[in-house]
């Protein structure tokens, strides 16, 4: 598309734009001075949004105002800075704009060139992202041309990743609110992927990557079952050292951490398993809630949406009472999945030593369903598929460890 105009002191104005197979737009704007004396010019871009986003800004996704300038993504300032005063910044390449959860509109000057950028507030709930270039003089009879792009789309993770890498946008990525920990999400999401584009279900590739993570940690949690078994051989003589040593607690420490290295046992062992999964975890939670990949993905029947709740619950006969009950409750048929698998697994762990033990086992599974029911189904599949190939692999450790099942000897 091509758009001219002439003024009245005879400079005229043309503004190309183009825009490539995807979001990305390029605009180039002209200005020929076809007048008698010379003129400044400056090259700016402006857009525009009314109101602010239905997707809440937190820790973990950022929504609103964003911009890339001297070297740093900066998610801010939020709406509220905006409504008390313009924030206005300067910087050499970079972009500014609006992202929501899953879109975002960029201005992108051009790379190589400084410029000041600014947000503000208008009336109504509307909300300005600008920039502006130094002011060039134009002498007549001559042009000058500036070339800009302007991007309105998905956040899709490796379109936004070419455009960085390929298209020299400075980090164009880092629209998608990753975090500190973008170096354990990014490859999941990779791996995740590749695995959704091989099997064409992305339900079935969050089990294909539960079963990949199993596998690699696999080692670890033999090493902890051997730890396990070691701890239970030495418990007799760890509670008769604090038996005999139970009116001086710094000594009865001391002796027990004693035997301990005597016996070459490591109480911090059995923790490594969980604690690893805690960041993967989390991850996977980044990727189901941050990746427009994800949203509306189905799994099975009733499942069409991962990255959402479980839609249906008892509370409202699966659907067919008119009515959405709150999410703390709405307990759906995958979160009672996750609960039994749970309560399974916990089964199968080493009788507790004591009786405020076995009643925590006994409730947390149910605990942990309420708590799971309004995170994403796909958190919910990893969680499960993860309980199950517990399951089997603890009962190939025990056969292998039977002393582990035996009663804690009070």
């Amino acid at each position: 598309v091509t758009l001219d105009a002439t003024n009245a002191t005879g400079q005229r104005f043309r503004i190309q734009i183009a825009v490539d197979g995807d979001y990305m737009f390029t605009v180039r704007q002209t200005v020929l001075n076809a007048g008698t004396a010379p003129v400044p010019v400056a090259t700016y871009g402006l857009v525009n949004r009314v109101g602010i986003s239905k997707d809440p800004s937190s820790m973990t996704i950022h929504v609103g105002p964003m911009s890339v300038d001297n070297g740093g993504a900066h998610y801010r300032p939020n709406y509220k800075d905006i409504d008390e005063a313009p924030q206005k910044f300067s910087t050499t390449g970079g972009w500014l704009g609006f992202t929501d959860k899953y879109w975002l509109t960029a201005l992108v000057p051009d790379q190589g060139q400084a410029f000041d950028g600014q947000f503000r507030a208008g009336a109504n709930k509307a909300y300005q992202a600008d920039y502006a270039l130094q002011p060039k003089l134009i002498a007549p009879g001559q042009a000058v041309t500036q070339t800009s792009r302007f991007f309105a789309g998905a956040k899709e993770v490796r379109l936004l990743d070419r455009y960085t890498d390929q298209q020299g946008v400075a980090k164009l990525d880092y629209a998608i609110d990753w975090g500190w920990f973008r170096i354990v999400e990014k490859p999941i999401f990779y791996y995740l992927d590749w695995l959704y584009r091989t099997v064409g279900n992305f339900g079935v590739a969050i089990i294909l990557l539960t079963v990949t993570i199993r596998g690699l940690l696999f080692p670890i949690a033999q090493r902890q079952f051997k730890s396990m078994a070691a701890m239970r051989a030495v418990q007799p003589k760890t509670k008769a050292l604090q038996e005999k040593y139970k009116d001086d607690k710094v000594r009865m420490q001391q002796e027990v951490m004693a035997l301990y290295k005597a016996e070459k046992v490591n109480p911090l062992a059995g923790c490594a398993p969980t604690l690893l999964q805690i960041p993967i975890m989390y991850a996977l939670y980044k990727v189901l809630m941050l990746t427009i990949e994800m949203r509306h993905q189905p799994f099975v029947a009733w499942i069409k949406d991962l990255s959402a709740p479980d839609p249906l619950t008892p509370l409202n006969l699966f659907g067919l009472l008119p009515f959405t009950p709150p999410h703390m409750i709405a307990i759906g048929i995958v979160p009672i999945i996750l609960g039994i698998s749970m309560y399974f697994q916990f089964k199968l762990n080493p009788t507790p030593m004591d009786d405020t033990q076995k009643q925590v086992f006994k409730l947390l599974p149910w605990v942990l369903m309420f708590v799971m029911a309004p995170f994403a189904v796909g958190l919910q599949v990893y969680w499960i598929t993860s309980n199950c190939l517990t399951i089997l692999q603890q009962k190939l450790l025990y056969a292998r460890h039977p002393g582990l099942q035996a009663p804690v000897t009070k």
